[in-house]
């Protein structure tokens, strides 16, 4: 095989795999434009103005329901979800568990966010409400970060987490949960943030993904058309 038949080869060769990458980005286009859709029907849902408040007994409860319940905290056991971020800043999000009055089972309810010692040995001090408490807020699910690892060592309350995961929960607390937390309307606690965003990546951020994947698409679908000019052409040099 001759020098020039080589080279002739080696861009169809090229050029193949560049076609079977073209679908692939913008297929990956498509994919990020879907899910700014639907990212952006969540931030809808969340906003929406409530038609209606639930007791935790409705049996028609969905994400982003709007909820009130009377009942009383758990004061002696806690969680803190870890790694969580505001401002830059590196913290703990609370979770606490509800015993409603209304119901049998009791619930999760995220009280906010609480920035973290340097000292990871000090957990933040936190002190639950006595008696009888109004919770207003709305109905989320438990989070689903992934996670490598989750120790299991942790003895006593509170007890740090990198994710709330019900299964697990309800063995280790000897009791059943419902699946939903309660992300409250007002604070419970003075001193806990409750900003917080049903989705971390905003929609633009997926459009702009999106518009990346098809630049490149039409970049290389620009050079595959180069290149089958010059080699219908016989010309081989790059």
């Amino acid at each position: 095989m001759s020098k020039v038949q080589s080279k002739r080869r080696f861009k169809w060769m090229l050029l193949a795999m560049a076609l079977l990458l073209w679908p692939v980005l913008v297929g990956l286009g498509f994919w990020q434009l879907d899910r700014a859709k639907q990212k952006s029907q969540l931030l809808e849902s969340w906003h929406r103005p409530a038609s209606q408040i639930h007791t935790l007994a409705a049996l028609d409860l969905v994400l982003f329901s709007s909820i009130e319940s009377q009942g009383e905290f758990d004061r002696q056991r806690w969680l803190l979800l870890d790694n969580r971020i505001r401002a830059g800043k590196v913290g703990y999000e609370v979770v606490a568990l509800f015993y409603p009055q209304e119901a049998a089972t009791p619930v999760l309810v995220n009280l906010g966010w609480i920035q973290a010692n340097q000292d990871r040995r000090i957990y933040p001090e936190v002190v639950l409400p006595e008696g009888t408490v109004t919770v207003s807020g709305r109905l989320t699910e438990p989070s689903k970060l992934l996670v490598l690892a989750e120790s299991s060592s942790q003895q006593g309350w509170p007890r740090r987490l990198q994710r709330l995961e019900i299964s697990r929960l309800e063995q280790q607390l000897g009791l059943k949960l419902m699946p939903w937390v309660i992300r409250p309307d007002d604070p419970v606690i003075e001193n806990l943030d409750l900003s917080w965003k049903p989705t971390v990546m905003q929609p633009e951020k997926h459009q702009a993904y999106a518009l990346q994947w098809f630049v490149m698409a039409v970049v290389l679908m620009g050079l595959i058309v180069w290149n089958l000019h010059k080699l219908r052409n016989g010309e081989v040099d790059v």
